[in-house]
């Protein structure tokens, strides 16, 4: 069983402009000692757009939408430039607007201006970032499954190869660009949830990133990998990771009044129907909603998403985010531990709620992470 110093703790990576407080920020991140660095890969956000305003949020005075993201290897790549001990993991790409052999061509080339600090999350990818684009979103699992094969072959040979698959067909495809150390790529960590993507998570990872389970949720699933890696032979090291957003403040009923705000409750209805279900509750966008499936925020008016937000339950928010000080933080991380995780990524999202809050919460931080580190 892994102990609560072995644990190894990441933050978000920047990814907004402008590119200086990028820089700095990267920088900042690998000077206080965190193990890594995560960067989404999103054209939309997950707000609407609808309320994206004032009176909802502050950060609309500071941002002028909720769908700014710098792309994501160029980013990963210019943090690596700056940088020289954090490793930088994409949470999450995918397969579906990269090809996987352009995914195994940038992550190979991520490998070599980080020194081998380079890390692929790849998941079956997002509905807002794939149907708005005339993208199709259909197979995505299936085409997750092909495009790892893909990337493995491309990554064990600089010689032609064939690929026949549902989704791809390869003919005398090359790419010839081999890792920074022979014989070691980059490894592939991937977000699974359900029993199809960890069965893939066990045949073709090196790591598992999910998000947002709760401490026995995460180590059944986890174990549920463990029992399809012997089954297969799988003997190749293998992280158990997590990605969670936390609002932290010494003052608990001050994180549940961040919790309770507009913005925030706006992301709490990124967590499934079927979570809801488990405490009483119906999702606003119905009994089978599932975010990464059904959520296009674009597609929803002001008036409907203010309504939905309405009916977000305490219990819900209570859930979705990491609340509380540093001891509280601690004991969640330990019992996430306890289940078998080795590398959380924490989202400090308490700016976001409450603009004045942000410096004492990165100090909540700080405790956390010098507790950890010994």
């Amino acid at each position: 069983m892994t102990d609560i110093h072995d644990l190894e703790i990441g933050a978000p990576g920047p990814f907004l402009p402008p590119w200086d407080n990028a820089a700095k920020n990267a920088k900042l991140i690998d000077s206080l000692g965190y193990d890594s660095m995560a960067f989404p890969d999103h054209f939309a956000g997950f707000v609407p757009e609808s309320i994206w305003t004032p009176d909802i949020t502050p950060l609309a005075i500071l941002q002028q939408s909720p769908h700014t993201y710098f792309e994501l290897g160029s980013i990963m790549a210019a943090c690596a430039a700056v940088t020289e001990n954090v490793r930088l993991i994409s949470a999450v790409t995918e397969p579906l607007r990269r090809h996987p052999i352009l995914l195994a061509q940038t992550f190979l080339t991520l490998d070599h201006i980080s020194q081998g600090r380079a890390i692929m999350g790849i998941g079956a990818g997002e509905i807002e970032n794939i149907a708005p684009y005339g993208l199709n979103y259909s197979g995505q699992v299936g085409k997750l499954r092909e495009a790892l094969e893909i990337i493995r072959l491309v990554w064990s040979t600089h010689e032609p190869f064939n690929y026949e698959g549902k989704f791809w067909q390869l003919k005398n495809a090359v790419m010839s660009l081999r890792p920074a150390v022979q014989d070691n790529p980059p490894p592939i960590w991937i977000a699974a949830h359900g029993p199809k993507m960890l069965k893939i998570a066990a045949e073709f990872g090196d790591g598992w990133i999910p998000t947002h389970l709760l401490p026995q949720d995460y180590g059944k699933r986890f174990r549920e990998i463990q029992k399809h890696r012997m089954k297969m032979g799988k003997t190749n090291r293998f992280t158990a990771a997590l990605w969670n957003w936390c609002i932290l403040d010494d003052d608990l009923s001050e994180c549940m009044r961040m919790a309770d705000t507009s913005i925030a409750r706006a992301f709490a209805l990124l967590y499934p129907a079927s979570e809801w279900s488990k405490k009483g509750f119906e999702h606003p966008f119905g009994e089978d909603f599932y975010s990464l499936r059904d959520y296009i925020p674009m597609n929803y008016g002001r008036e409907a998403v203010l309504d939905a937000l309405q009916q977000v339950p305490p219990e819900i928010l209570q859930e979705f985010y990491i609340m509380g000080d540093a001891e509280a933080i601690i004991k969640r991380l330990e019992e996430y531990v306890n289940e078998g995780l080795q590398h959380v990524i924490l989202w400090n999202a308490t700016g976001m709620f409450d603009l004045n809050k942000t410096r004492p919460s990165y100090q909540i931080m700080k405790e956390v992470l010098q507790y950890v580190k010994g």
